[in-house]
C-alpha cells in the first residue's frame, strides 16, 4: 500500500513537475518574445527617431505598425500558452485517475490535497501570465504615450520648420532688397564717378587757366614792381637833388648874411630828405648865428645821430659851446672832431683858442703849432701864436 502510495505521490510530483515545466516554458518564451519584441521596439523607436526631422508623417506610419505588430505577436503568444494549459490540463485528469484506479482509498485524499496544490500552483502560474499580460498591457500604454510624444514631437518640428521656412523667407526677401540697393548704389556710383572724372577734367583746364592768369599776374607784378623801385629811386634821386639844391641855396644865402632865407632853405632841405645830416648841421650854424644856442644844439645833436662820423658837426658844436663859455664841453668836442676828421687844422685851431681862455697856454700853443703844421696858411692859428707871443704875462 505505501510501496502504491509512493508510486502515486512520484506520479503526481511528476505531474506537477511537467505541469510547471510546462509554465515555465511558457512563462520563458513569454519573456523571450517581450525582450524580442522590446528590442524590435527599441530599434524601430531608433529608425523612427532618425527619420522624425525629414518625414513626420512617415515615422508615423511606421510607428504604427510597429505597435500592430507588437499587439499581433503578444496576442499569439497568450493563445500559445492557453494552449499549452489547456493540453495539461485536459492530460492531467487521465493521468489522475490512471494512478487512482491503482491505488487505495484512502489515498484519494491525498490524491486531492494534490491535485488542490496543483490547480493553485496552476492558478498562480495563471496569475504570473496575467501580471505578463498586464506588464505588456503597460508596455502598450507606455508605447502608445511614447507615440503620443513623438506625434507632439513632429507637429512642434512641423512648426519650428514652419518658422524656419517664414524666417528664410524674409531673409531672401532682405537679402534681395539689399541687392537691390547695392546695384542701385552701384549706378550711382558710377554716375558720381563720372561726374568725378568731368569735374576732374573741368578743374585740371581751370587749373591751368588760372596758372596761366597767374603767371601773367606775376610777371604783371613784377613789371609793377620794378617800376615803383624806379618810381621810388626816382623820388628819391628827385629829393636828393632838391635837399641838395635846397642846402646849397642856404649856404649861399648864409654867406651873404640872409640869415632868415637861409634858415628856410635848409629847413626845406629837411623836409624834403628827413636823414639829410649836412642839411641838420648847416641848420645848426644859422640858429646858432641868430642867437638860438638851444636849438642849435639840437640841430647839431640830430646831424650827429644821422652821422657820428662826421667831423664838421663837432668842431660846430664845439664853437657853440666854446662861445657859451662852456669850455669843458667844447674841449670833450673839439678833440671829436679831430679824431673823426683826420687832424683838422680848423679843429686844432679852435681847439687852442679854447684852451687859451682856460688859462692853458702851453697847450693853446701847441694846439695852434699843429694847426700850422696842417695847414701852413691857416691865419687864425697865426693870429692866436702872435696873440700868445704879445702877451706880457707869457714873457
Amino acid at each position: 500500500m505505501e510501496r502504491r502510495l509512493t508510486d502515486l505521490g512520484r506520479g503526481l510530483l511528476q505531474s506537477s513537475l511537467e505541469v510547471q515545466g510546462v509554465v515555465r516554458e511558457a512563462g520563458q518564451a513569454t519573456i523571450g518574445h517581450l525582450a524580442e519584441v522590446s528590442d524590435a521596439l527599441a530599434r524601430r523607436i531608433d529608425g523612427i527617431e532618425a527619420r522624425l526631422p525629414s518625414s513626420p508623417q512617415e515615422a508615423d506610419a511606421r510607428l504604427a505598425a510597429a505597435l500592430r505588430e507588437i499587439d499581433g505577436r503578444i496576442a499569439g503568444v497568450l493563445q500559445e500558452i492557453h494552449g499549452m494549459l489547456a493540453s495539461v490540463l485536459e492530460q492531467l485528469p487521465g493521468r489522475v485517475s490512471a494512478v487512482v484506479g491503482q491505488g487505495q482509498g484512502g489515498a484519494g485524499a491525498a490524491l486531492e490535497q494534490a491535485t488542490v496544490r496543483l490547480q493553485a500552483r496552476l492558478d498562480e502560474q495563471g496569475r504570473g501570465v496575467a501580471a505578463t499580460a498586464a506588464a505588456t498591457s503597460q508596455t502598450l500604454e507606455q508605447l502608445a504615450a511614447l507615440s503620443d510624444m513623438q506625434q507632439k514631437i513632429a507637429e512642434r518640428l512641423l512648426e519650428d520648420m514652419s518658422l524656419v521656412s517664414a524666417n528664410s523667407r524674409k531673409i531672401e526677401q532682405t537679402v534681395t532688397t539689399v541687392d537691390t540697393k547695392l546695384d542701385r548704389l552701384g549706378d550711382e556710383a558710377l554716375q558720381s564717378s563720372q561726374l568725378l572724372t568731368l569735374v576732374k577734367g573741368q578743374s585740371e583746364k581751370t587749373h591751368s587757366a588760372l596758372r596761366g592768369l597767374h603767371e601773367g599776374n606775376r610777371a604783371v607784378i613784377q613789371a609793377i614792381q620794378t617800376q615803383l623801385q624806379r618810381d621810388q629811386a626816382d623820388l628819391v634821386r628827385r629829393q636828393r637833388d632838391e635837399a641838395l639844391e635846397c642846402n646849397n641855396r642856404g649856404v649861399a644865402l648864409y654867406y651873404r648874411g640872409a640869415l632868415e632865407a637861409a634858415l628856410e632853405a635848409f629847413r626845406r632841405a629837411i623836409e624834403v630828405l628827413p636823414d639829410y645830416a649836412e642839411a641838420h648841421n648847416n641848420l645848426g650854424l644859422v640858429l646858432s648865428k641868430m642867437g638860438k644856442e638851444q636849438e642849435a644844439v639840437q640841430a647839431f645833436q640830430e646831424a650827429l645821430r644821422l652821422d657820428p662820423a662826421m667831423g664838421e658837426i663837432y668842431n660846430n658844436l664845439g664853437f657853440l659851446y666854446h662861445t657859451t663859455t662852456q669850455f669843458d664841453r667844447a674841449v670833450e668836442m673839439f678833440g671829436q672832431a679831430i679824431q673823426n676828421s683826420g687832424d683838422s687844422s680848423v679843429a686844432y685851431t679852435n681847439l687852442g683858442n679854447c684852451l687859451y681862455k682856460m688859462k692853458q697856454p702851453e697847450k693853446a700853443v701847441e694846439a695852434w703849432r699843429r694847426a700850422l703844421e696842417l695847414d701852413p696858411m691857416n691865419e687864425n692859428a697865426r693870429r692866436g701864436l702872435r696873440m700868445f707871443q704879445q702877451d706880457p704875462a707869457n714873457n
